[in-house]
């Protein structure tokens, strides 16, 4: 963090214009970066590059003079359009980082874009108890760090779940990763939100929605099972009046050839 700060104070120390654009999106998303040092009029990408870094290994030419670097991870991702802005689709936690549009190679007027990726997932393996942990991730330039309580868990109601309960457990921030364990499941399917804040203004947010895994088995076999004793006492209740009726019908029957007899 301490390093790009010094960077940016250079390059603006040095009489540079250079442009830093912050984007926040989910996972399968689709990106377009624009180059803000492409003037209208301009017809041709040809002297455009667009380059990439994410940590200190190194930066890597994504776009050379216009053209797509086909030897690149991200390559059957990327495409540019005639005012040559970067499209990425389908983005995921790896394309994360630092994006450079470059004229030439002068950079004093780079547009610099930098891409965050929210991703939420759940994983019930973890947990001894037979909860589910659901993992809240903000993936960024690892020069970037996250503020404390800067990724915050909402329920259904839009609560803020930042305290233990007898439903949820709250493991806390590290760094730009949180956690939420769901240690008591209801009988019903809920939502749960996680939530990147910058400067109290909501960034980026996303939706897990946990599927109820209550055993309902037993539930559904005493249904059955009354079901069936309800069927079996209609049964037999319609037996006893067919019989009865016999018994009385026959009755009836040798009352009246006794009176005929007489």
């Amino acid at each position: 963090m301490l390093l790009l700060l010094l960077t940016l104070l250079f390059v603006i120390g040095a009489g540079g214009s250079s442009d830093y654009i912050f984007l926040y999106h989910r996972a399968g998303d689709e990106v377009i970066m624009s180059c803000n040092i492409v003037d209208s009029s301009e017809t041709s990408c040809s002297i455009i590059n667009w380059l990439y870094n994410r940590d200190t290994s190194g930066t890597h030419t994504i776009v050379r003079d216009g053209q797509i670097n086909k030897v690149s991870p991200q390559a059957d991702k990327l495409s540019l359009d005639h005012r040559c802005s970067l499209t990425i689709t389908n983005i995921s936690s790896e394309d994360a980082g630092r994006y450079i549009c470059r004229y030439g190679n002068t950079y004093e007027h780079d547009t610099n874009v930098y891409l965050n990726i929210l991703t939420l997932s759940a994983d019930q393996s973890t947990d001894p108890v037979g909860g589910v942990t659901l993992t809240c991730t903000l993936w960024r330039h690892t020069y970037i760090s996250c503020e404390e309580h800067s990724l915050r868990w909402l329920d259904e109601e839009r609560d803020e779940l930042k305290k233990d309960d007898d439903e949820v457990h709250y493991s806390g921030q590290m760094n730009c990763v949180s956690h939420l364990t769901i240690t008591h499941q209801s009988n019903h399917s809920r939502r749960y939100t996680c939530q990147f804040v910058k400067s109290n203004e909501v960034k980026i947010s996303a939706n897990y929605t946990l599927v109820s895994t209550v055993d309902l088995t037993s539930d559904s076999t005493s249904n059955k099972m009354i079901i069936i004793i309800i069927g079996a006492s209609v049964g037999l209740l319609t037996i006893l009046v067919i019989v009865g009726l016999t018994v009385f019908i026959t009755s009836r029957r040798k009352t009246g050839a006794a009176e005929e007899d007489a």
